[in-house]
């Protein structure tokens, strides 16, 4: 049975590190099989690549209303969560291959 979003169907802990004093991310990933990983990176860049779309928009859009001399402040504070997005979406990219790389090395133990 195919899922119709993999990368839809990842749950994302969040929690505050004191020392680090910021949020940290952690992953908890529906794919089990290469095939799945695979269709997980699918959706993950089509996923991005809308969400890169939407920040070189809005940075344009913070440019031109800056030029004009007009207050950007509004549009400032919109960019401001799709970034911290983008930070956490690589942050679950680099945990998907670590993950699928765990995933491997664990079936490759258990054959042999």
């Amino acid at each position: 049975m195919k899922e119709a979003n993999i990368h839809s169907n990842t749950i994302i802990h969040k929690a505050w590190n004191q020392a680090k004093v910021r949020f940290e991310h952690t992953f908890d990933f529906a794919f089990r099989t290469k095939e799945q990983y695979l269709e997980f990176r699918r959706c993950w860049k089509e996923n991005y690549a809308a969400l890169s779309e939407s920040i070189r928009g809005s940075k344009a859009l913070i440019k031109a209303t800056m030029r004009k001399r007009e207050y950007a402040g509004k549009h400032q504070s919109e960019l401001r969560p799709l970034k911290a997005e983008a930070t956490v979406q690589l942050s679950m990219l680099r945990s998907a291959k670590q993950e699928a790389s765990r995933q491997y090395v664990a079936a490759r133990q258990v054959t042999s």
